[in-house]
């Protein structure tokens, strides 16, 4: 569960990125956040991933309050989550399986596992045939799949992906949501930043649209005022 209790965020040069925003996204839930260039969507996620701390108010991920968390379990607690980043951010002279294996190694994750468990994520992912591609023997599509199976494996609940479809073409952008959707259906939690609208028509989960700091759209709030 992720949880907003009043956040205010405020940067040293007096920009304001986050003003008062609440709001809640339960466990299973696939959540679509929008919003223009500057509204407060990367200001969001940093929150989320502690990158960054709210001047004010109570910022909650999987029942830990991240403001009073202390430095040396902010590792641990990302780790806890899968991250999916617009740039892929592969390691270039890794192949796929390695790129993907790294994710479990920095965890002490043993070998018999991991060779367990790399081979079925990329399988999962479409890129069984690809294990041992560098990633410029990849396309931008596979580059980004390799890094969604990096996400996943470590059986996170809570998958955060940030303009994950930005650097591919837009019809892949559909197959990697695709496998978003397929990924939220066995009960992980998604939460995409995108400003594609029409990835967002197409699949009809909750959107939350931010501006200028705050939230002035929330889907499941509209249709619980209509029931």
């Amino acid at each position: 569960m992720i949880e907003f209790q009043n956040v205010t965020k405020k940067y040293p040069n007096g920009t304001v990125a986050l003003d008062d925003v609440s709001l809640r996204i339960n466990d299973g839930e696939f959540v679509f956040i929008v919003g223009s260039s500057g509204a407060g969507k990367s200001t969001l996620i940093k929150l989320m991933l502690r990158e960054e701390r709210a001047n004010s108010g109570v910022v909650k991920v999987n029942g830990k309050n991240l403001g009073k968390m202390p430095r040396y379990k902010i590792p641990k607690f990302r780790r806890s989550i899968g991250i999916v980043f617009q740039d892929f951010r592969l390691i270039p002279n890794m192949t796929a399986y390695d790129n993907v294996a790294f994710a479990l190694r920095v965890t002490n994750v043993r070998s018999k596992e991991i060779k367990r468990k790399v081979p079925y994520m990329l399988n999962l992912v479409g890129l069984a045939s690809k294990m041992k591609c560098k990633p410029d023997e990849l396309s931008g599509g596979e580059q980004q799949r390799v890094a969604l199976a990096r996400a996943l494996v470590n059986s996170p609940a809570l998958i955060i992906a940030d303009e994950p479809t930005g650097n591919i073409d837009p019809e892949l952008s559909y197959e990697i949501v695709d496998l978003l959707n397929e990924i939220n259906k066995l009960g992980v939690t998604i939460v995409m930043v995108t400003h594609e609208h029409d990835l967002v028509e197409k699949f009809n989960h909750r959107v939350i649209t931010i501006e200028k700091g705050a939230v002035i759209r929330d889907t499941e709030e509209m249709e619980a005022n209509i029931c």
